[in-house]
């Protein structure tokens, strides 16, 4: 083994318990937003508590979900911020490449927090109108979908010349979040459409869930290429980023 690869060996030892005390907090408090809505939604059929259930509800906006969600893109766009400020010269990806990974999931925090995705349902009823047709869910899906797929071939040509196991992460990452905030969400919008309020729920919890959990497998990736380490003689943490 080379000094190169001891060295990120042991950083990774002293990263793991620190992306450990990072993520599982982070699994926690997603799995109290969905829980409590969850709970909150079943209590409120007995007893009427609106302002409880308004404060956990995943389905509404400017609540602690929709901070809890936004939270957890910011602190994405803060890993990919800090990999920037750690780049050298000569490093792939660059400092514009991860500034890039920065802004865009910090849009998504932005969207996640005033519905930028919603304005598209003009565009999506314009488009219905000129094809003569209908679609069976919220008139957003069509071009964010098509933003999706654009975002997705970007997303993979960047992608292209990580370490692998960062590579598969943040796709997979991406694969996750798109999960529920386009395939799950338009199913949802069918629900919506005809009256199926349970599934609607449900369907709910799963997007919202998936979208969280995105952001999750994202943490995990970036913490194993944003290394925290412990200087042995100063005893000072410093952060770098894992050569390879």
């Amino acid at each position: 083994m080379t000094d190169s690869q001891t060295r990120d060996r042991l950083a990774a030892d002293l990263a793991r318990p620190t992306t450990r005390r990072v993520l599982w907090p982070a699994a926690g408090g997603t799995a109290f937003i969905l829980a409590a809505d969850l709970g909150t939604r079943a209590y409120n059929r007995y007893d009427s508590i609106p302002a409880v259930r308004r404060l956990v509800n995943v389905d509404v906006e400017a609540n602690l979900a929709t901070w809890w969600n936004s939270t957890l893109l910011l602190a994405v766009a803060g890993m990919a911020l800090t990999a920037a400020l750690l780049s050298g010269a000569g490093v792939r990806p660059g400092r514009l490449s991860w500034l890039g990974l920065a802004a865009a999931t910090a849009l998504l925090s932005i969207d996640e927090t005033v519905s930028l995705h919603e304005r598209l349902g003009e565009v999506g009823r314009s488009w219905k109108e000129w094809a003569g047709g209908s679609l069976p869910t919220h008139a957003w899906v069509l071009p964010g979908a098509a933003l999706a797929v654009a975002g997705t071939v970007c997303a993979v040509l960047w992608a292209r010349k990580l370490p692998r196991d960062l590579r598969y992460g943040l796709l997979a990452a991406l694969a996750v979040y798109l999960g529920g905030a386009l395939l799950t969400e338009a199913f949802n919008g069918w629900a919506l459409e005809n009256g199926h309020s349970t599934v609607l729920m449900l369907g709910t919890l799963v997007e919202e869930g998936l979208e969280m959990s995105g952001c999750l497998v994202a943490l995990a990736a970036l913490g194993r290429y944003v290394l925290l380490e412990r200087d042995p003689a100063s005893g000072r943490a410093a952060l770098r980023l894992r050569d390879g």
